[in-house]
């Protein structure tokens, strides 16, 4: 059973134990009510998730990739993959990241290192969680070459496109609302508040 407050233009719930529930800005689209706990078991997931990019972003550093070594072999999924447009589309990255491979790697490690930190710290959750999916999409669909061709034994579609959803689900659940620098950034973001996550009020 929960007690609404009067209407302020947010929405505070109290369950029948007294336990309240963090306001949430209906302008904003954010559900009126969302519990604390609920809100910190997102904070642990994104927390969770920003060790995992680090871990990524680790591999990158290292030398074989981050002077451009491997990227001929990682985005050389064309010759693998003769559908059209998904053909063109990979010949294009291909010929992307082999123009200049160190500066491309370099770039790749910076993003995911980045990503990592915002996860981390929840840090402009908002631009994190949606620039993670994008990034994500880009890997899925540039090294690993949307997992094409399709065929009998395949068991999954390839692990980024785990982690575009994973980002998604994130940002829907308001996953930098709480242990996050996000609660100090968004006041003084002033009309860019939007890049960081709403914090929750106790």
């Amino acid at each position: 059973m929960t007690t609404p407050a009067p209407s302020t233009g947010s929405s505070t719930l109290t369950d029948s134990a007294g336990t309240t529930t963090a306001s949430r800005s209906l302008a904003d689209g954010a559900p009126a009510a969302l519990t604390l706990g609920r809100l910190h078991g997102a904070a642990v997931v994104r927390i969770a998730f920003g060790v995992l990019w680090g871990i990524d972003a680790t591999f990158k550093w290292l030398p074989g990739f981050i002077h451009g070594q491997t990227l001929g072999d990682e985005l050389g999924k064309s010759a693998d993959v003769q559908t059209p447009v998904f053909h063109q589309w990979l010949q294009m990255w291909h010929a992307i990241g082999t123009s200049a491979p160190g500066a491309f790697a370099v770039g790749t490690a910076v993003i995911e290192t980045l990503i990592a930190l915002g996860l981390l710290l929840g840090a402009f959750s908002n631009l994190v969680f949606i620039g993670s999916a994008v990034f994500s999409f880009g890997i899925w669909s540039g090294a690993e070459g949307f997992h094409l061709p399709w065929k009998q034994g395949m068991t999954d579609l390839g692990p980024s496109v785990g982690y575009i959803f994973a980002s998604l689900a994130l940002y829907y659940a308001f996953a930098g609302s709480t242990w996050s620098l996000d609660t100090r950034l968004r006041p003084m973001l002033g009309r860019y508040g939007r890049l960081s996550a709403r914090p929750a009020a106790a």
